[in-house]
Formats: C-alpha cells, sequence, structure tokens
C-alpha cells in the first residue's frame, strides 16, 4: 500500500502563487484524472491554476545581463529593430500626406522618428512601424 494519501477537493496542499509571489498553503477546488486543477490561496484568496512548488535545486538560472537587455525591449520595439535591420535607413524620405509610399520605403515623421512602410491598407492609408508601435497613417492626398 502507498504511503500517500489521495488528495481530494477541500484539502490544504502547498503551491506556487502568482499573486503572493511564493508558495503559499492553498486549498484545492478541482481534480480531474486525480490531478490537481484549481486552488485557492489561503494568503490572499486568489483561485487560480495548480503550480507545483519550485524547490531552491529547481530555481530558474538568472538571465544574462545581454538576455535581460533584450528582454527588456517592448514588442514594438523589438519589430521596429527587425524591420530597420531589412531596410535602407540611409536617406529616409520626409513624411509629407501628399507624397505615394510604397511598402518597406523608410520615412522620417516630424513626432514619431524614422519609420518603415509596412502595409499599404488602401490607395489613401498605409501601417508604419516605428520604435514605439505601428501606426495607421494617410498617403497619397492632394
Amino acid at each position: 500500500m502507498s504511503d500517500k494519501k489521495q488528495i481530494v477537493v477541500g484539502d490544504e496542499i502547498e503551491a506556487m502563487c502568482g499573486a503572493c509571489k511564493d508558495a503559499t498553503v492553498h486549498i484545492v477546488e478541482v481534480i480531474k484524472a486525480n490531478k490537481v486543477i484549481r486552488v485557492m490561496c489561503k494568503s490572499c484568496l486568489n483561485s487560480h491554476k495548480f503550480r507545483a512548488p519550485i524547490s531552491q535545486d529547481e530555481k530558474k538560472p538568472k538571465k544574462s545581463a545581454a538576455a535581460a537587455k533584450t528582454s527588456g525591449k517592448s514588442k514594438e520595439q523589438r519589430k521596429w529593430s527587425r524591420v530597420m535591420a531589412k531596410a535602407d535607413v540611409e536617406n529616409p524620405q520626409d513624411y509629407a500626406m501628399t507624397e505615394k509610399y510604397e511598402e518597406n520605403d523608410v520615412i522620417n515623421h516630424t513626432k514619431f522618428g524614422v519609420g518603415v512602410v509596412a502595409e499599404i491598407v488602401d490607395p489613401t492609408k498605409m501601417n508604419v512601424v516605428f520604435e514605439d508601435g505601428v501606426k495607421t497613417m494617410v498617403h497619397n492626398r492632394s
């Protein structure tokens, strides 16, 4: 016979709590196929998916300085960096609503800075990737 007691709904177990950022005592709320699925933290009363507590030896290693620096960029900044690496950024055109642009044209906007035309939405609208995100802008207006 096994020494392990069968866990049932209402039992207390230790689990990782995202809100508390630590392993705390939880109450089992849902069990499916003999596996704990949902728990409620007794400290903050937050209900969430069960995550087994992490022991000291299993803790993830710290990121290197280079990895930490890269992950510090926002999604928009990473996309902008990829687009700028592929584009000819030596001579960006100054943006004007009256000019007609094509995909991959590099423009210089007075407020948003240097960007690359990612998509022509319709004859008078385009999506431009700037460092702080994608902007829909007008073009080809007389």
